[in-house]
């Protein structure tokens, strides 16, 4: 047989790549590709391999009302797989309603510590707490402290994650509360963006013995800097009392990276 050149064998090889390269398919393809089973879970917006805490803060602001949140959750066998969950949080709201004569300012702090169950499977995460929740609340009618309060109760919450493609995800999200009745509520869809962040639609609603609220605007969810993942929300907010405006939202997640391969 002829011998050929080592320029000639490249030039064959280069050849050989050209056919082998799968021709490009249509960016809307792609959104509704199915997540293979076999993709690994070192994926840059879910943080890669975590540790077994992470921690959140945020708060959260309207023209009748300001608040802000803290907390963390533990997993002791990594946040990345399914088993026993460890959460505490604590929160302060603060109210304002306004009639023509008084101005009533109500101030309620929360803290609630809750165990469950976490379950993955099919690129789905479900979480399952209830616990023990303390709230008090202090009402001030034109700057005087009228009637302070304090409860004891129960809370349970229950979150869900769930991408369907490699382009769309649902969260869903239901807690509520022994102490005054209080249930709220919130479902998102997102589109992955740049491989970088979800963006889409949100839509929240809240009650208790007192008032009820409905929130329908637009998210950000899981833009990271860092070891920090950032989503940030506004909307549209109305509530039983007839007062409407535009809500905004801004909470960070601390969810450091772990090395690869390192097991928890």
């Amino acid at each position: 047989m002829p011998r050929i050149s080592a320029q000639e064998a490249a030039d064959i090889d280069d050849e050989d790549e050209i056919e082998l390269a799968e021709p490009s398919k249509p960016a809307w393809q792609s959104f509704l590709a199915p997540v293979l089973s076999g993709t690994s879970g070192l994926d840059f917006l879910t943080g890669g391999m975590p540790d077994r805490l992470i921690y959140f803060a945020g708060f959260d602001i309207w023209r009748n009302g300001l608040g802000g949140f803290a907390g963390f959750q533990w997993a002791p066998m990594g946040i990345h797989r399914d088993g026993f969950i460890l959460r505490a949080a604590l929160s302060d709201n603060l109210d304002r309603y306004t009639t023509p004569t008084q101005r009533y300012v109500t101030e309620i702090t929360r803290g609630s510590l809750m165990a469950g169950l976490k379950f993955s499977g099919n690129h789905a995460d479900v979480q399952f707490l209830v616990g023990y929740e303390v709230q008090a609340d202090f009402l001030l009618v034109n700057g005087r402290l009228a009637t302070p309060r304090a409860r004891l109760g129960t809370r349970f919450t229950t979150d869900v994650w769930w991408e369907p493609t490699t382009l769309l995800m649902l969260q869903g999200s239901l807690s509520g509360s022994s102490i005054d009745d209080a249930i709220s509520a919130r479902a998102a869809a997102g589109w992955r963006l740049f491989d970088r962040f979800w963006i889409g639609p949100e839509a929240a609603r809240s009650r208790d013995h007192y008032s009820r609220q409905t929130r329908i605007g637009a998210h950000l969810t899981g833009l990271r800097t860092g070891d920090y993942e950032w989503t940030i929300a506004a909307g549209h907010i109305a509530d039983s009392f007839q007062r409407d405006g535009v809500y905004a939202r801004i909470s960070l997640l601390l969810r450091p990276p772990r090395a690869l391969l390192h097991e928890n």
